[in-house]
């Protein structure tokens, strides 16, 4: 069965609908004028509850009121619900068809008993507020800072909604601190939010969603300095002296390796005398062949070098940091100087330091893809201080920005260098001759050749226990490290007893032999009165604890205010 309301629109058409001047007759020859169709508005609710509706620019009340008649519902509307609606729908429900005539007004409705009440959504708004006080709830931050878990939670919060927050805590470390914290808060950081219990369990949702464990990377950086030096120098140098001979002129050699001519005799200024000398020898640097002869007025001194230096310094820092936070780490030495800062009135002296060595500094931003991007900065440097007080520094450093996958290595940085230097020196002419020019010229070859390789392997560490598990045993393996050095100290060293006399003692208390185990004991503290293992297991023996016993005042007086004195 159909109810049926129907609304019909005729509409007139004359000159002055369609906008004629006055007077203006439609004449016979012109086409007609189609009249515009009949506009219907209608609210049709068959026999099972499906609504058609077609209305254009209806008031809002009136919509309602067709809808109450055809749905025989109770619909009651407050004053502040107004507006109109446009809508065709076929074949709905009717609370779909009441929803959509009040979503564009901004307004909904609520159904109590057998009654649908129609609100503004500001109404009802302020009924939620009325009928639900606010409540508060504190969200304890394990792993973000509060501020900024108050910016995600911001959005989720009502009209009627505030946040606290815990005050921020003190940024970075401070080598040198002016106090050990004062009054700041030593808790973890915390939200504190009023709201309605809905918005509540909508922010501790999120809370759960953000507040996760931050991952953490493993970061291992290889630098590779490589230098060869190759240095290749032969010189001839001779004296010739005409006129008086050598001896007569005091000369001396340095073990036949050169030769210093002295002052001339004076008997000897009115003769003839000539001297011819070169000085190439002295263009080979120390070291190497000398071949020297010194014989009546000539001396011939041959030098010759080859030298060749292969250095390599491999340095590999390695340091773990979490996500989005600076590493660090310096294996080397600081150098101090003072800096003078003089002004119009005073001079003000202050100490700096020279950082040399090995350095890491880095902070990782870590991908859900496996992928890690890092801003790092590796450095290896060599220096130190002049004679002035003035430092110096030779350094291999990168400062880059990459991508590198998990446990992948790359190659970040590199550096190829060679010098070529050849040198020679000769008498004009001389040394041009071939064959004998050699003895009036030096020639000196050096090649300098220098490679620096960094590379970069990134790790991310998902399995915390696991790490945790294998630091461990590296621990354990440093400890048998160190126990293994100490056992190749003397046999009569007073710490090497102390270790036999507590393994005496251990056996001796294993087969139930307490007498021998308690004086094997008691040796063990006597040659090492440190030795904890010892004391614990002479403690154990004797069923007593020594220290309990002292007579130290201040124990005695905290054991008067606990009541455990007697």
């Amino acid at each position: 069965m159909r109810r049926l309301v129907r609304v019909v629109i005729a509409a007139t058409f004359s000159a002055a609908a369609l906008a004629l001047p006055p007077g203006t007759r439609l004449a016979a020859q012109d086409p007609p004028v189609e009249p515009a169709l009949p506009v219907e508005e209608t609210v049709m609710i068959d026999g099972d509850g499906a609504v058609e509706l077609h209305v254009v620019d209806m008031e809002l009340a009136n919509v309602l009121r067709l809808l109450s008649v055809q749905g025989r519902r109770n619909i009651i509307a407050t004053p502040a619900v107004e507006g109109s609606v446009t809508a065709d729908l076929y074949n709905v429900t009717f609370e779909q068809a009441l929803h959509a005539a009040l979503v564009t007004n901004n307004c909904d409705y609520r159904v109590k008993d057998e009654f649908i009440y129609v609100y503004t959504l500001d109404e009802l708004a302020e009924m939620q507020s009325a009928a639900t006080p606010v409540s508060s709830r504190v969200y304890h931050l394990n792993y973000i800072r509060a501020a900024d878990a108050a910016v995600a939670v911001e959005p989720l919060l009502s009209a009627d909604g505030k946040i606290a927050q815990s005050p921020e805590a003190v940024v970075g470390l401070e080598v040198e601190l002016s106090d050990a914290g004062g009054d700041r808060l030593a808790n973890q950081d915390f939200l504190v939010v009023f709201d309605y219990p809905k918005a509540l369990d909508r922010i501790g949702d999120l809370i759960r969603q953000i507040d996760l464990q931050p991952r953490q990377v493993l970061v291992e950086a290889t630098i590779l300095r490589a230098r060869l030096t190759d240095d290749n120098a032969l010189g001839v140098d001779f004296t010739l002296v005409g006129g008086v001979d050598l001896e007569l002129l005091g000369s001396t050699s340095m073990g036949v390796q050169n030769i210093a001519v002295g002052a001339l005799p004076q008997e000897r200024f009115e003769r003839f005398n000539t001297n011819a000398s070169t000085a190439f020898a002295n263009n080979v640097p120390d070291g190497g062949f000398t071949l020297g002869i010194i014989k009546d007025h000539v001396g011939v001194f041959l030098r010759a070098l080859e030298q060749i230096t292969d250095t390599s310094v491999i340095a590999n820092p390695k340091v773990i940091a979490l996500n989005k936070q600076v590493g660090n780490v310096i294996v080397g030495r600081r150098d101090g100087y003072i800096t003078t800062t003089v002004t119009e009135t005073q001079a003000i002296q202050k100490v700096e330091f020279l950082e040399t060595g090995t350095q890491l500094t880095f902070r990782p931003y870590i991908g859900t893809d496996g992928y890690v991007r890092m801003e790092l900065h590796p450095e290896d440097s060599v220096g130190g201080l002049t004679a002035a007080q003035l430092p110096f520094e030779q350094t291999t450093e990168v400062t880059t920005n990459v991508i590198v996958h998990d446990g992948h290595t790359i190659l970040i940085g590199g550096l190829f260098r060679e010098v070529d230097s050849d040198s020679r020196a000769q008498l004009p002419l001389l040394g041009d001759i071939p064959g004998i020019g050699d003895l009036f010229r030096s020639k000196n070859d050096s090649l300098d050749r220098e490679e620096v390789i960094i590379l970069l392997t990134v790790h991310i560490i998902d399995n915390h226990d696991r790490y945790a598990e294998l630091s461990s045993e590296i621990r354990e393996d440093i400890e048998r490290a160190r126990v293994s050095l100490r056992r190749h100290a003397h046999w009569h060293s007073r710490e090497r007893i102390a270790q036999a006399q507590y393994r005496s003692a251990l056996d001796h208390f294993s087969r139930g032999n307490s007498t021998l185990a308690l004086w094997n004991a008691r040796m063990a503290i006597q040659n090492h009165p440190r030795f904890v293992s010892a004391v614990k297991l002479k403690e154990e023996i004797e069923g007593a604890v020594e220290w309990e016993d002292d007579t130290a005042l201040a124990r005695d007086f905290v054991k008067v205010l606990i009541g455990d004195a007697p």
